[in-house]
């Protein structure tokens, strides 16, 4: 009579056994154990905002860099310039720029005169802050500088 027992003993054994193995390789499937995190398609632009912390008024014009990437504003971005990176605007002491995807670190910052002169040039680190997407899939950032004229 014992055998009969340890018979059954070892098929529930086995059923459980068997039963935990499919559950953890379905499991995969769905995410399981390991939740997946699914990404959107990625694609964002990133800005930056150069506020001019003094009197500006010989500024005709800003120049951002990132070493090989420059972008000029309000001039045209065509000369020189990444496709992906261009001016956006200007709201009294505070410039805009379009970056791409990029969070350069660090950037060149030149404020120029209307014949060209440098009257100021800083390398800074931008502050970036994510304001969309997740800490998983990324989003878009903004970055802000300040320069003193």
């Amino acid at each position: 009579m014992r055998r009969p027992m340890r018979s059954t003993v070892r098929r529930l054994v086995a059923l459980v056994g068997a039963t935990s193995a499919a559950t953890l390789a379905l499991s995969g499937c769905s995410g399981g154990l390991v939740p997946m995190q699914a990404c959107p398609a990625i694609g964002w632009i990133n800005h930056v905002s150069v506020t001019l912390d003094s009197d500006a008024t010989a500024v005709t014009s800003l120049e951002v860099c990132d070493g090989e990437t420059c972008v000029t504003g309000p001039h045209d971005n065509a000369a020189g310039s990444s496709g992906l990176w261009h001016y956006v605007d200007r709201d009294g002491d505070t410039w805009s720029f379009a970056l791409g995807m990029a969070t350069p670190d660090p950037v060149t910052v030149r404020a120029l005169a209307s014949d060209g002169a440098v009257l100021a040039e800083a390398t800074v680190s931008p502050e970036w802050e994510r304001v969309g997407g997740s800490e998983q899939c990324g989003g878009p950032h903004e970055g802000t500088i300040e320069l003193t004229v």
